[in-house]
């Protein structure tokens, strides 16, 4: 009796809203013909301070939360590994979070931010370190002096070496075994002409490195002079400088040059590289360096490669996915070259007896974006994702102040940002078509092919000079 009451009385509202529905039907304004204002984005910008040691701070205060998170970059990353030492930058980083800091041992360290309800972790990767942590805003006073002495006084314990470096050695050994991150460690090694910025390590290399190689590393590097930090959240900014001031003030900075890199080779040599698996399925990647992000250019090829196989309906997924059949995934990338030019690629995780065809297939899809103007609806529909997409940069203050922090790490033009959204809103397909054919060369592509050959529809030496890669 109960369930039918209110079934009656939730369909009687149904009638009475339709019925008032209908009435002021004839007074709703068309949704297609509404207006609204544009959306203002008022970001706010983090405070710039620099401790007595040279260390550079970007402070954003936002008390929404009583959290603080921070981050620390430190030039000291695996773009810096000697070359028979690959895997140092990374073991170091390692073993300064959990090879014990101060007086605290490694289990000391655990204990203090487990009880404190804190973070604080550490990776290394291209030119960086970045040494991250999060804080209830009133254990602050206690965790900083956690993350100071993790970056300045690591102990780097003997026991907890041997453990972190077999940890490392079983990582490379699954890589092996794992297609897709072995496809793509090896595509990037051999596009970059084996540039340091692409560099892995092996197991050889890491077996070698000594408790001695470790600490000479961190003594060269992990300087404040190398260093930026940002810090968010629940604080007084004046209280955080002096805070700041008194854990990391007795960093000392160290004249040190960075060694100079060599130049990234552009024009690699067109090989197709070929690694034997006993696999159903075969991955492919293939392409070649190109540029710079904060060149003009980058945006233009970036909104380009969104068209071909970047984001959503792209032309790379509708002819070798949807209507073939042919790839488990497909698309492409134009990655962010930073200090050095960026790859673009384009990959595919396909049928193995649809290798062939399916190479031919991105090949001739890169020459269509090149060489013939994509339509109007095509750019409108990335532009737009775009546009509407800025708006969450300033989502999280967190991300404002670590942002302002890698700029000025990375020594990006601060503006570059706002140059871009203003090459995106102007873009026309002429623009486009004119980046494709200055910067696309896929006739010229690096080609990377993870499977097994017999089971492949074509030779790969019909797309050039094969390269065994023996890995056993």
């Amino acid at each position: 009796m109960k369930m039918s009451f209110l079934l009656k009385a939730g369909l009687l509202a149904i009638l009475v809203f339709t019925s008032l529905a209908q009435g002021a039907e004839s007074q709703w304004p068309d949704p297609f013909m509404m207006e609204f204002p544009p959306i203002q984005i008022n970001p706010v910008e983090p405070q710039e301070i620099r401790l007595s040691n040279g260390l550079t701070v970007f402070l954003l205060e936002d008390r929404s939360l009583p959290l603080i998170n921070g981050v620390t970059y430190v030039r000291a990353g695996s773009n810096y590994d000697p070359e028979d030492q690959r895997g140092l930058a990374q073991l170091t980083a390692m073993l300064a979070r959990e090879g014990g800091a101060g007086k605290r041992t490694s289990a000391d360290v655990d204990r203090t931010l487990e009880y404190l309800a804190a973070s604080v972790e550490l990776s290394a990767a291209g030119p960086f370190v970045s040494a991250t942590f999060s804080s209830l805003a009133h254990n602050v006073e206690q965790v900083l002096p956690v993350v100071a002495d993790i970056l300045q006084t690591p102990q780097f314990a003997a026991d907890r070496l041997e453990i972190l470096r077999g940890r490392l050695l079983e990582s490379i050994r699954r890589q092996v075994d794992q297609p897709v991150s072995l496809a793509t460690r090896e595509f990037f090694y051999r596009t970059a002409s084996e540039h340091p910025s692409e560099a892995f390590a092996t197991l050889p290399s890491v077996q070698n490195l000594s408790r001695a190689d470790v600490t000479a590393f961190h003594d060269r590097y992990y300087r404040p002079n190398h260093a930026v930090m940002a810090v968010s959240g629940d604080f007084d900014s004046e209280a955080m400088v002096q805070l700041l001031e008194e854990t990391f003030g007795n960093w000392q900075p160290a004249p040190t040059e960075l060694p100079t890199l060599p130049s990234m080779n552009m024009d690699p040599e067109p090989v197709i590289y070929h690694i034997q698996r006993d696999l159903a399925q075969s991955v492919v990647l293939l392409g070649h360096p190109v540029l710079t992000f904060d060149d003009p250019d980058y945006i233009r090829l970036d909104v380009l490669n969104r068209v071909l196989g970047g984001a959503g309906d792209n032309r790379l997924f509708t002819e070798i996915r949807t209507r073939r059949g042919y790839a488990y995934s497909v698309g492409s990338q134009v990655t962010q070259g930073f200090e050095y030019p960026g790859i673009f690629f384009a990959f595919s995780i396909s049928r193995a007896d649809k290798t062939g065809e399916v190479i031919e297939l991105l090949l001739q899809e890169i020459e269509g974006v090149k060489n013939q103007a994509v339509s109007v609806e095509e750019l409108e529909r990335n532009r737009s994702a775009i546009v509407n997409r800025a708006v969450f940069r300033y989502a999280s203050v967190h991300a404002v102040a670590q942002r302002s922090a890698l700029v000025h790490f990375l020594g990006v033009d601060p503006n570059y940002y706002d140059e871009h959204m203003a090459i995106i809103q102007d873009l026309t397909v002429e623009e486009l078509l004119a980046a494709g054919q200055r910067h696309l060369r896929p006739s010229d592509a690096v080609i990377l092919v993870v499977g097994n050959d017999e089971l492949f529809d074509q030779d790969l030496s019909d797309f050039g000079r094969v390269v065994e890669i023996d890995l056993d």
